[in-house]
């Protein structure tokens, strides 16, 4: 199976109508789709988007974890179903996107596909920029916190920095 990986920005034309990346319509054909459902993000001011497979998964393991008769199970999957949206990929490579996703992601003149594996995101390219730059720096804390528990469990203290490169590190040596 095929991953989304990279992050291509594509504009959209004055009818919503935007071209999803070449990459990823690959993607999608090697899956036999030619859509997929999208919903807003309740974490961020972004577009999820999945293969429908991937949203059946979600159904399911909604089913399976919550009463659907529950508030919580209702809440889950009201901000992921009931607000989804299947998009058909046309002839020329390009989907409809509707003006509650465009407006929930504050999307206008451009939109930035965002790779994530097994799924994708679209962004407001300028509002992705900053996310990613808070990503990464979340990333680089929770990395010391990786390497400290990976070395905890191998017994060794983890992996050490060897003074080279950014920031005294940039190569890591493991004793």
């Amino acid at each position: 199976m095929g991953l989304f990986l990279s992050s291509v920005t594509n504009k959209v034309d004055a009818k919503g109508r935007l071209s999803v990346p070449a990459k990823f319509r690959a993607v999608l054909k090697d899956m036999g789709q030619d859509s997929f459902v999208c919903f807003p993000s309740f974490t961020e001011m972004a577009i999820e988007a999945m293969t429908m497979d991937k949203a059946q998964e979600i159904s399911e393991r909604l089913d399976q974890e919550f009463n659907p008769f529950a508030e919580d199970g209702d809440a889950f999957a009201t901000s992921i179903l009931a607000d989804s949206y299947e998009l058909p990929i046309d002839k020329d490579g390009r989907i409809m996107l509707p003006e509650e996703l465009m407006v929930h992601a504050g999307i206008l003149g451009q939109a930035t596909f965002v790779g994530l594996g097994r799924r994708f995101q679209i962004w407001e390219p300028e509002a992705y920029r900053e996310y990613r730059l808070a990503a990464r720096e979340l990333a680089r804390s929770n990395r010391q916190k990786f390497a400290a528990k990976r070395g905890q469990a191998q017994g060794d203290g983890g992996p050490q920095q060897s003074g080279r490169g950014p920031r005294g590190g940039g190569q890591v040596r493991h004793d």
